[in-house]
């Protein structure tokens, strides 16, 4: 294990910006390697040690010799680097729960993908009617669940609250007027952001208010 761990992703939010908030949450040394250009990305998979591994692929976590691929493994490798395993959910019920909200928000971030890269061209013709019928669903269905919890699982927090709080801020920053409305993802909103490491993350020069996607390659972000 490293003295810091380095977080590899873009310079972007994307699948890292729930990693930054758990790194800062973990309250672990790390540092990020963020990449501006493909040929930056090119260039470091294709030399050691990067390119000694089958499952390369960004994010990674790099931890001394120690190297981490894949977003929802980059999560539970942390629990444990931090001694933090709770975090995984502290029993099957809790463990259960997360990996259903797990799956229901990898729906609502496929579809949140789908929205954003209609053609250019279609975009403004669809955006409303594609938003309605294919995310607003998802949203409200986590809503209604969220309503009577403070947390994901209930009572204590798990890293599936970190995938959840950036699925609400895209949402919060795309359609404003219909996050008020979603009562459930709202509270955990205000919840999440008022934890002390988040709140003094998201007003440091680490963060990163935008963009959410790749500029050019989405319609929004």
């Amino acid at each position: 294990m490293g003295d810091k761990v380095v977080l590899g992703y873009w310079a972007i939010r994307g699948l890292a910006q729930p990693l930054r908030f758990y790194l800062e949450y973990l309250g672990l040394p790390y540092e990020e390697k963020r990449y501006y250009k493909p040929e930056e990305w090119f260039a470091d998979v294709t030399s050691a040690p990067l390119n000694q591994h089958v499952l390369v692929n960004l994010p990674y976590i790099k931890d001394g010799d120690e190297l981490v691929f894949e977003s929802q493994a980059l999560y539970v490798y942390l629990a444990y680097r931090a001694n933090k395993p709770e975090l995984l959910g502290q029993n099957p019920k809790e463990q259960v729960t997360l990996a259903s909200v797990r799956g229901v928000l990898q729906d609502l971030f496929k579809s949140l993908i789908t929205l954003f890269t209609i053609p250019e061209d279609q975009f403004e013709a669809k955006k409303d009617n594609f938003f309605n019928q294919e995310v607003l669903w998802i949203a409200e269905k986590l809503s209604k669940f969220l309503e009577n919890q403070k947390w994901a699982v209930g009572d204590n927090l798990t890293y599936i609250d970190f995938q959840l709080f950036e699925a609400e801020e895209i949402l919060r920053n795309y359609k404003p007027e219909v996050f008020t409305t979603l009562v459930g993802l709202k509270k955990h909103n205000e919840n999440f952001a008022n934890l002390p490491a988040i709140k003094a993350y998201q007003v440091s020069d680490k963060m990163i208010a935008r963009p959410f996607y790749p500029p050019g390659m989405y319609r929004w972000g």
